[in-house]
C-alpha cells in the first residue's frame, strides 16, 4: 500500500525523533529518565536510529513518480 499521507506521517515521526535525539544528546530531556545527570547517549542513539528507520520507511511508502 503506497500512500503519500503515510509517507508524510513517517517523515513527521522521523523529524520528531531527530529532535528528541538532539535534546537527549544535549541533556535537556532528563526529566523522563531515572538518572538526571548529564546527557543520555543511549537514548539519543536510539532516537537517531528510529529517525533513520522512519525516513527509510517514508521512502518506501511514498508513491513513485516516473
Amino acid at each position: 500500500m503506497k500512500s503519500n499521507r503515510l509517507a508524510f506521517g513517517f517523515v513527521v515521526i522521523g523529524l520528531l525523533s531527530v529532535l528528541a535525539a538532539v535534546l537527549y544528546a544535549v541533556g535537556v530531556l532528563q526529566i523522563f529518565t531515572s538518572v538526571t545527570s548529564g546527557p543520555h547517549t543511549k537514548h539519543a542513539l536510539l532516537f537517531a536510529v528510529l529517525a533513520v528507520a522512519c525516513f527509510i520507511a517514508a521512502n518506501f511508502a511514498r508513491e513513485k513518480v516516473y
